[in-house]
């Protein structure tokens, strides 16, 4: 158990509450931290500095991760020389609702968040750089765009296929930079089949970046589809008008999202001078299947400190996909779920992989041989999810392997691995 003075900080959006206990669990010290004023962070760091002399003992800080909130004051403590420790709410929340009465305040909050970090015996966990601070903080927002930019093409979908319905069979991908472009400027049949033929021709040339030929055969199919979907079109104001707003939002999501890729690729590379490290283990993730360069830089960011996970099931934890416990007295369930408490952007990302991992490319060859019939002798004893719940721990296993061992991911079966342990040899495997 931690017998050190604990500071236990309950954050909210403009002010903060912290309640410092002793090694006995006694309140030594209550304080409000407005955001906003200077003086309560220093009052904050002259009562820590004497309960450090009064105890002979520094204490640690402890926080809830509540959203981006409690990233100031994290900031602010580490700064001046603090640790700082970031529990998950679920910890705490569990240590909350333990008494019979419903109290809940912030400075009682406080005050538990300080007791779960004692009463877990938790440890501190080497704070993450600022470049995996900020690449973290980037990954995340190229997703969530990516979600926002997944959502508008399908009302922009949606919207075309009320006004011209076989659009689609000119232009499978409506938002290609040649379907988006005519969608624009002619978005009804009545003006596709009005337009001037040679400037449609043009734009379709221009933006595809193809013969005049293969421009012109486009523009003839374009126009006997439209003859053919004129007379069933809903071409009102509201459908235009949304058609026009979607594009737009198609365009801009797409050029933020470029705009967020260009500065992961920019801070992977200042990384070399001050931490090389980042750009050496995003290249060992991307010699696993299936991960490019963007999945690597998450993956990475998501981990932060590596040296936090001392055995492959740790990492499997932090993931998400370890399974669930149910058990009480004599019974034992047989059918438990993922826990689903780690990261959800590394099980998206991990269900992806293990995906990529289990298919055949184009010459019927597969990408991971070795995981492919891993995963079919599953399914032949339990269901396809489970199945694939196990290639996805066998991917996180793989990345533990390698971010060790910091070597090359190298593809092997199970016989050839247990060879090159018997030989000593320290290379990671599947």
């Amino acid at each position: 158990m931690n017998l050190k003075p604990i500071a236990g900080i309950d954050v909210s959006k403009y002010f903060s509450e912290m309640v410092v206990i002793s090694p006995a669990n006694e309140i030594l010290a209550r304080l409000t931290i407005h955001h906003n004023n200077p003086s309560d962070f220093d009052r904050a760091i002259e009562i820590l500095k004497k309960v450090e002399e009064d105890f002979a003992a520094r204490p640690t800080i402890v926080m809830e991760a509540t959203g981006h909130y409690h990233k100031i004051l994290s900031r602010f403590f580490t700064s001046n020389g603090w640790d700082v420790a970031i529990i998950n709410p679920i910890q705490s929340n569990s240590i909350k609702n333990a008494g019979v009465r419903k109290v809940k305040n912030d400075k009682i909050d406080a005050l538990w968040i300080a007791l779960t970090f004692r009463l877990t015996n938790s440890t501190l966990a080497q704070p993450s750089s600022e470049i995996l601070g900020c690449l973290k903080n980037l990954c995340r927002q190229y997703y969530n765009l990516s979600d926002e930019l997944t959502s508008y093409k399908y009302r922009l979908t949606s919207c075309v296929d009320q006004i011209m319905l076989n659009f689609k069979e000119v232009f499978p991908d409506i938002c290609s930079k040649t379907s988006l472009a005519i969608l624009e400027n002619y978005p009804t049949p009545n003006d596709i089949l009005s337009a001037d033929s040679e400037k449609l021709i043009s734009i379709i040339q221009q933006t595809s970046k193809k013969s005049y030929q293969w421009a012109k055969e486009k523009y003839e199919l374009l126009i006997e589809k439209a003859k053919q979907f004129k007379p069933f079109s809903i071409s009102d104001l509201a459908n235009v008008t949304m058609l026009k707003v979607y594009i737009n939002m198609v365009l801009t999501l797409q050029q933020n999202i470029d705009k967020i890729f260009e500065a992961i690729n920019q801070l992977v590379q200042q990384s070399l001078q001050t931490q090389p490290s980042i750009s050496e283990n995003i290249n060992l993730l991307q010699s696993i299947p299936g991960i490019g360069f963007l999945t690597a830089a998450t993956i990475l960011a998501e981990i932060g400190d590596f040296k936090k996970f001392s055995k492959p099931n740790k990492l499997v934890a932090f993931f998400g996909i370890d399974p669930s416990v149910n058990q009480s007295g004599q019974f034992v369930s047989t059918s438990n779920k993922m826990s689903k408490r780690g990261s959800k952007i590394l099980r998206r990302i991990l269900f992806t992989i293990a995906l990529a991992n289990i298919r055949t490319k184009r010459d019927s060859k597969p990408c991971n041989p070795v995981l492919l019939e891993y995963y079919q002798k599953k399914c032949q004893q339990k269901p396809k999810k489970v199945a694939l719940g196990a290639v996805m721990r066998k991917i996180v296993c793989i990345i533990f392997a390698v971010m060790r061992d910091k070597k090359p991911f190298e593809l092997r079966t199970p016989e050839e691995h247990i060879q090159k342990c018997f030989n000593k040899t320290a290379v990671c495997c599947v």
